[in-house]
C-alpha cells in the first residue's frame, strides 16, 4: 500500500492539475468573451453618443416646414407684433393679403404666400420687422423683399425711408395621401 501511496498521489495531484487547468482556460476564455462584449459596448456606447451629438445639433438647426397651416388669425398676430418689436406704427401696415396655399411640384409640402406692404420706414426698422416674422418652427419666412424710394421730395433731411413689399411664406407638411 505504500507503493500504491506515491501513485495515488501522483494521480491525485495530476487530476487536480487537470481540473485546475480546465477552470483556467475556461476562464480565459470567458474573460476573452467578456472583453469582446465590452469592446462591443464601447462600440456602441460610441454610436449612441455620436447619435445624441447630431441630435442635440438638430435641435438648434432651423426647420423647414410646419407639421400644420398656420390660421389668418396667428399669421396677422405674427405681423402685429413684428411690427410692434421692430417700432413700426399701426398705420405702417399698408396691406396684408395672403394667397391661398399651393403645392410644391408632386411633393408632400405646401407653401402660403402673404403679401405685406409697408410705408416708408428706415432700413433697420424694415430689417428687424423681417427678422421678426422668421419663425423656424412654424417654417415661416420672409422670402421676397422688394425696397423702393418713396417719391421725390418726402425725403428732405429725415433719415433715409423705403417702402417695402415682402412675401411672408409658410412651408408645412401636406402628404398627397390624405388628399387621394
Amino acid at each position: 500500500m505504500t507503493e500504491n501511496n506515491p501513485k495515488r498521489r501522483r494521480r491525485l495531484i495530476a487530476a487536480a492539475l487537470i481540473v485546475m487547468a480546465i477552470y483556467a482556460i475556461s476562464g480565459l476564455l470567458e474573460t476573452k468573451s467578456k472583453q469582446k462584449r465590452l469592446d462591443q459596448s464601447v462600440r456602441d456606447l460610441d454610436s449612441i453618443l455620436t447619435m445624441l451629438n447630431d441630435i442635440n445639433h438638430l435641435k438648434t438647426v432651423p426647420k423647414v416646414a410646419a407639421f400644420r397651416l398656420d390660421s389668418p388669425a396667428e399669421i396677422t398676430n405674427r405681423i402685429s407684433a413684428a411690427r410692434s418689436t421692430a417700432g413700426l406704427p399701426e398705420s405702417s401696415l399698408l396691406r396684408e393679403e395672403p394667397a391661398a396655399p399651393q403645392r410644391i411640384d408632386r411633393s408632400d409640402f405646401e407653401i402660403r404666400a402673404t403679401t405685406i406692404d409697408l410705408a416708408p420706414a428706415s432700413l433697420t426698422q424694415i430689417l428687424a420687422f423681417c427678422e421678426n416674422l422668421r419663425d423656424e418652427d412654424s417654417g415661416t419666412l420672409v422670402r421676397d423683399l422688394t425696397l423702393t424710394e418713396p417719391r421725390v421730395g418726402t425725403q428732405s433731411s429725415s433719415p433715409e425711408k423705403w417702402k417695402a413689399t415682402l412675401v411672408l411664406t409658410q412651408m408645412y407638411f401636406s402628404p398627397t395621401s390624405q388628399q387621394e
